[in-house]
């Protein structure tokens, strides 16, 4: 018998559709896993902590927007442009956060028991830091602004949105916690995907505040250049 040459190709399986639900999970699985192991390699230096953070939360944010951005380009062009102001901020923070550290110590060993209240006050300018931080960065990451509008703004966005502020700082702290607890699974899970998952949940919040502020969360602008803020 002759076969049918007319016949109709077999359709691609729809698992194998680039558009297909289960495709684009695991594309955005994967970008995740790199985007993590990329954190945490330029991240090894310490002084680039701040660069890190800038570009992780620069890919977060446009993994949520659609954009899917080119992961090892994209991330280390933002580290590139961000990286001197990021180093400032970084560098900013980790002396502003020494001098309430060594009051706290200070509180704790010199002073008499009875004024041991007096250490809730550099704990509170701590947990602003803290707050500040998870703002600054993200900032960084979307706007050309200078060093002074960084500090200005993203203490502005931690008061105007501060139940997201309290979230974030509670969940910081939570982890932090988890990892002096359990530092084995705790870092054994970071090292895998936590990081990045964790800068994902927080860019839900951040690309909606962003985008209230006029940002267009794109790498493509309208020159072509691949850097719109």
């Amino acid at each position: 018998m002759a076969a049918d040459n007319n016949k109709a190709p077999a359709s691609k399986p729809s698992f194998f559709n680039p558009k297909s639900t289960a495709t684009r999970f695991l594309t955005g699985l994967c970008n995740l896993i790199i985007v993590n192991l990329l954190f945490i390699l330029t991240c090894i230096p310490i002084f680039t902590i701040g660069a890190s953070l800038t570009s992780l939360y620069r890919i977060t944010i446009a993994i949520l927007a659609g954009d899917n951005p080119s992961i090892f380009k994209d991330y280390f062009k933002a580290f590139r442009d961000n990286f001197l102001k990021a180093t400032l901020l970084e560098l900013f923070y980790a002396a502003v956060s020494a001098f309430f550290i060594f009051e706290v110590v200070m509180v704790n060993t010199m002073m008499s028991p009875d004024l041991s209240w007096v250490q809730y006050i550099p704990y509170f300018f701590l947990i602003l830091i803290l707050a500040h931080t998870l703002y600054s960065f993200p900032l960084l990451a979307w706007f050309e602004e200078s060093f002074g509008q960084i500090l200005k703004n993203a203490l502005l966005l931690s008061i105007t949105n501060l139940p997201v502020t309290i979230m974030y700082v509670v969940i910081t702290a939570g982890l932090a916690y988890a990892f002096w607890q359990f530092p084995s699974l705790t870092a054994s899970l970071l090292i895998f995907l936590g990081i990045s998952l964790i800068a994902l949940f927080y860019s839900i919040f951040l690309k909606r505040i962003f985008e209230k502020l006029g940002a267009e969360i794109s790498f493509k602008d309208k020159e072509g250049d691949g850097r719109e803020r």
